[in-house]
Order: C-alpha cells, then sequence, then structure tokens
C-alpha cells in the first residue's frame, strides 16, 4: 500500500503572545500544496524498517530518528497490532524548510498503520499524532486549508482552498527555529483571550503577514539577502519559520515564468497548486 502526504504552507501567521509555558501562542492558516512525498510499505517480520530515496532524501536519517517510526513505536505502543513493517519514503519535500514533510509523513504512517491493523490502538490518531508533533494533526484533517491556534495543534476553522498557482523558492539556508523565536519580542500571552471570536474565520485570497519573517532574517542573515533578491521579480511569504518562500501567480503561465525568474537564486524552485479536499487523500495499492 501506499499514500502521498504534501507539503504543507503557512498562509499566515500570525504570533499573539509568549505563553507561561514558554511557548508562543499562534494562529496560522495552513494550506496543503501538490509537493508530495509518497510513502508506501509491506508487512513483513521481527522490526519495521526504514529505506529512503528521492532527490530530497539526502541527509534524511532512516532509523528511529525519523517520524516515520516514531509514528510506528508510538502507534504499536498504544495498543495498535499490525505486521511490523518494510517502509520506503520517495522524498521529494525538502527537510527543514517551513513544508512540513517529516510531519506528513508521520501522519501518512499513522493511517497506514490504521489500514493495516488487526486491533485498533487505544488513543485516536488525532490524539498520537499531537504527541509526535504540533504540526502532524493537521495532516489528517478533511478540508485542505485549516485556520490552527495554539502551537498549530487547534483546529479553528477549516476551508475550501482556492485554485491558486503557487511557486516555491528554497534556498536550502538552514534557519535555527529555537533562533528564531528567542529572537521574537513577543508580548505575553492573555490566555484569557477569545482568540476565536477575534478573527475572520474566512480563508484569505492572498497569503498574510508573518510574524516570524524579521526573526527568522535575523537568525539567518543569507536568508534575508535571498528574500530581498526574490523579492525584485514578485511577492514572496515565507513559509513557517523558514527558509522556503512562496508566492501566488495569476495563472499558469506567470507561474512558470517567476520560476523561470528567479531559479538561478534558489538550489530548488517548482510550481505547484493548492490542493483541495483532505490533506492527506486515499490509501492505494503499491504499483
Amino acid at each position: 500500500m501506499q499514500i502521498q502526504s504534501p507539503a504543507k504552507l503557512n498562509w499566515t501567521l500570525e504570533i499573539l503572545g509568549r505563553r507561561a509555558d514558554g511557548f508562543h501562542e499562534l494562529r496560522s492558516w495552513f494550506v496543503a500544496v501538490g509537493l508530495l512525498d509518497t510513502l508506501s510499505v509491506e508487512p513483513q517480520q521481527q522490526t519495521s524498517t526504514l529505506t529512503l530515496d528521492g532527490p530530497m532524501s539526502v541527509g534524511i536519517p532512516s532509523d528511529r530518528r525519523n517520524l516515520i517510526l516514531k509514528a510506528d513505536a508510538l502507534w504499536r505502543a498504544s495498543g495498535g497490532e499490525a505486521p511490523f513493517c518494510a517502509w520506503h519514503l520517495d522524498k521529494q519535500i525538502p527537510a527543514a524548510g517551513g513544508l512540513g514533510g517529516g510531519s506528513g509523513n508521520a501522519a501518512a504512517a499513522l493511517l497506514l498503520l490504521q489500514k493495516m491493523s488487526t486491533t485498533q490502538p487505544k488513543l485516536s490518531l488525532e490524539v498520537l499524532a499531537l504527541t509526535l508533533g504540533s504540526d502532524v494533526p493537521f495532516f489528517l484533517q478533511q478540508q485542505s486549508a485549516c485556520l490552527q491556534g495554539g502551537q498549530g495543534e487547534q483546529v479553528l476553522a477549516s476551508a475550501e482552498a482556492p485554485d491558486r498557482n503557487i511557486v516555491l523558492a528554497i534556498p536550502f539556508i538552514p534557519v535555527p527555529t529555537a533562533a528564531v523565536f528567542r529572537n521574537l519580542d513577543a508580548p505575553e500571552f492573555d490566555s484569557s483571550a477569545k482568540i476565536k471570536s477575534q478573527v475572520d474565520l474566512s480563508f484569505p485570497e492572498q497569503p498574510g503577514v508573518n510574524d516570524l519573517l524579521s526573526a527568522a532574517c535575523i537568525a539567518a542573515p543569507k536568508l534575508a539577502l535571498f528574500h530581498s533578491e526574490i523579492s525584485k521579480f514578485a511577492r514572496f511569504h515565507l513559509s513557517g519559520s523558514g527558509g522556503t518562500f512562496f508566492c501566488v501567480a495569476e495563472d499558469p503561465q506567470s507561474a512558470s515564468d517567476i520560476a523561470a525568474e528567479v531559479e538561478h537564486l534558489c538550489q530548488h524552485v517548482c510550481v505547484v497548486p493548492l490542493l483541495r479536499g483532505p490533506v492527506i487523500a486515499n490509501i492505494k495499492p503499491e504499483e
């Protein structure tokens, strides 16, 4: 069996304040895009293993550090029973780029394990997903655009994404997430605030501000230079804490033109659509 897990973009990203637990409260529209990893699985004996290939697989661990094997172990530890798995990942989504590729892989593994199960786990997939990371529950949603709160794990609203042509500009510049959040000058978060009532719950037609942009550029000065250069060609927005930028084009030809103009500045550039329907689509027999 196999399943495809998409990349996600932060269409908007607001930091509402620093919480008492040291984490930051955010509000962000997540949206899935058509840059896809493919996770395949076959039953095997003794233990679960992972192999990888694809252009973005270099440097990705295939041991227990990988979220796929973490998801496998967690699902079994919570009471799920299924044959051990020979996992294989065709990696197309760059790691550590603000695209949520690893989180999507973890969600895909949970869905495949449920399909293979002889006994369901005691905990729900949503609880298991949240245990693996705050972005993982998004990939279990039935609509491809969701307004997320908390650390990214709370679904405040969902919507059908519009038809849009997206250019992804990826510099492969390391951006240390912890340093980004240390650079934020965020106020103390008022936990009594009624966040949901203070915001328009409809999906915005155009991307909004990412409150992490300035802090990310301080943490990684090369990112600021990259943003300055690509912004000469179109209005680019940062996804997550970086370092992938994206822009919205009027039509497929405009998207291709922008991609060609910025290609010399990027390590990787591609044109993708916003996805519609469930974030992760149906499981398919392996071809």
